[in-house]
């Protein structure tokens, strides 16, 4: 029996008010209401991402059919039964109709609020978003839960659905003990349920029964260096992050195709599709109390994980990989995600996507970012946010989660090789130089005369040090203006840098005690000494030299 339609139930979490009040909506009361709300508010950042996507999916399904006013684009023949469309675009209409494409997001923008053809649309197929229902369970497999399925599959306890659980090592006590529990309730298991098709770990156990298949890393999202953009709504966030110009072409989401795991074999080539990929086949099972009990799980290898050089996904950030496995991907180099680094700010970060260099590819959001910064259809202050997993134990176990938001002006995202961009790019990269060859090189020295093996006052002050930047970093970057001038915004944050620096090593020599005095002796003749004095002397040296600022 069919329960819980996603269509009329309330299960998306939202922020309502300004002093951060939450509700629920059905998923056609968030698209009628969207410009009324904050944002999404589900249990995690990496929960709302999938979430996101979810919802981009269907917005790049919806208005690659039709106009803003609800129309049918000339240069596509869609089902007027089903609004699927019939055949792929003609080549020689691609220009066009990317053209009315994005004259579509401009009038979506100006409306500020979605017309009625999205849940038009979602109607069409209300039989695709029952969270139970014997033949189309929404991202799932019924398959996979029949006595003759060929591969591996087993039972999970419910916890294992919920991402919230499986943070921390397994060795040690749960961070979120609290949240074990029997059962889900529907609408938090239908959160989660996009949650773990995107970030699951990697799975082990025995992959194959009848059939042998290797078994497979962590889910597809777990891979990405996960980034995108948010503005003063729901609605600003979703039309932000909806570049509609590179869906020109059919799309195909989760729910217009038969759920049969032999569909979901080729490499994503459109981002409905790819917004939608199962990452993980999986079939809920429900009690008589309406909880989500346990959930079945194949084993086996996804059938898709990442390939290399998946430029249509447009949030992450990529690295230029020169080793990639030839055996497995049949090249020997190219484009891949490149995962966050936990123990980095996002802003520095920033330096990966803000300079000009050989071999150096943007985040698609950033590009699309730029055409709206350059055409002038967005203005003023916006959010960037990075939002991943981070694994341990060879991507067995989530570790702890990353997130983290940067605002500034939106015209600083511009394409000019000595623009705002590559300004700010090499301050951070200036900024690290500078940390690294003066407070950091002082504490190094300390360990050295404290004869510390383990690196303590030097890992102790990295940390310090940024955490009294990172602040000061975000105002700065803020503040700015594309109308200032750059020397003189260079020069005020080098100001501000040289103050920290100074006043965490002045705390460091103020800190000392008589072993740092006495020190120790670098010849065999025992007449250079060193000791905290000559490394503090050393590190004010240092300072001038590399922020060329008299002290």
């Amino acid at each position: 029996m069919s329960q819980f339609n996603l269509l009329d139930e309330k299960w998306l979490v939202v922020m309502t008010g300004e002093n951060g009040e939450t509700g629920e909506a059905s998923l056609k009361e968030l698209f009628q209401n969207a410009h009324k709300y904050k944002r999404l508010a589900g249990e995690t950042p990496t929960q709302d991402f999938a979430v996101l996507r979810l919802l981009l999916a269907v917005l790049h399904t919806v208005f690659t059919r039709f106009t803003a006013t609800g129309e049918f684009y000339e240069w596509i023949a869609v089902d007027e039964s089903t609004f699927q469309v019939k055949k792929e675009i003609d080549e020689e209409d691609i220009q066009d109709y990317k053209e009315d494409l994005y004259m579509t997001w401009k009038i979506l923008w100006e409306k500020g609020e979605f017309p009625d053809i999205v849940n038009e649309y979602l109607e069409k197929y209300r039989h695709r978003f029952y969270l139970l229902d014997e033949k189309y369970p929404f991202f799932q497999f019924p398959e996979i839960g029949q006595p003759d399925y060929p591969y591996s599959a087993t039972d999970n306890g419910i916890n294992k659905l919920n991402g919230k659980i499986l943070e921390g090592d397994p060795r040690k006590p749960r961070l979120f003990m609290s949240q074990y529990q029997n059962g889900l309730e529907y609408p938090a298991a239908a959160r989660w349920l996009l949650y773990t098709n995107g970030y699951a770990p990697s799975k082990s156990g025995n992959p194959g029964k009848k059939k042998k298949r290797e078994s497979t890393g962590v889910a597809y999202l777990g891979k990405l260096g996960g980034i995108y953009a948010s503005g003063k709504n729901l609605f600003e966030t979703l039309l932000l992050n909806l570049n509609l110009q590179e869906s020109a072409c059919v799309q195909k989401p989760i729910w217009e195709v038969e759920p049969r795991i032999d569909n979901f074999r080729g490499i994503p080539n459109n981002l409905a599709q790819l917004f939608t990929y199962p990452s993980r086949q999986l079939l809920l099972k429900a009690n008589e109390e309406n909880q989500i009990v346990e959930y079945r799980l194949d084993l086996a290898v996804s059938n898709f994980e990442y390939v290399p050089n998946l430029k249509i996904e447009p949030f992450t950030f990529w690295r230029y990989d020169t080793k990639l496995d030839v055996g497995k991907w049949n090249v020997k180099e190219g484009y891949v995600p490149k995962r966050h680094d936990p123990d980095k700010y996002f802003w520095q970060e920033m330096q990966t996507f803000s300079s000009i260099e050989e071999k150096n590819y943007n985040p698609g959001i950033i590009d699309w970012l730029r055409i709206l910064q350059g055409d002038k259809l967005v203005t003023g202050l916006i959010s960037l946010n990075a939002v991943a997993e981070n694994y341990i134990q060879k991507d067995g176990v989530v570790d702890r989660q990353v997130y983290d938001q940067l605002s500034e002006n939106i015209g600083l995202l511009d394409k000019q090789e000595n623009g705002w961009l590559t300004c700010i790019a090499d301050e951070i990269r200036n900024t690290e130089k500078v940390i690294g060859n003066t407070v950091i090189r002082f504490a190094r020295d300390i360990d050295k005369i404290r004869n510390l093996q383990n690196s303590a006052t030097e890992q102790k002050i990295k940390t310090q040090i940024f955490f009294s930047i990172d602040r000061h970093f975000r105002e700065w970057l803020i503040s700015i203006s594309p109308q200032d001038e750059k020397k003189d915004r260079v020069r005020e944050w080098r100001s501000i840098l040289k103050r920290e620096i100074t006043r965490q090593g002045n705390e460091l020599i103020q800190g000392a005690g008589n072993r740092d005095y006495l020190g120790y002796y670098t010849d065999k003749s025992n007449n250079k000494l060193e000791n905290i004095e000559t490394a503090y002397i050393r590190f004010k040296i240092n300072l001038k030299k590399e922020l060329g600022v008299k002290e």
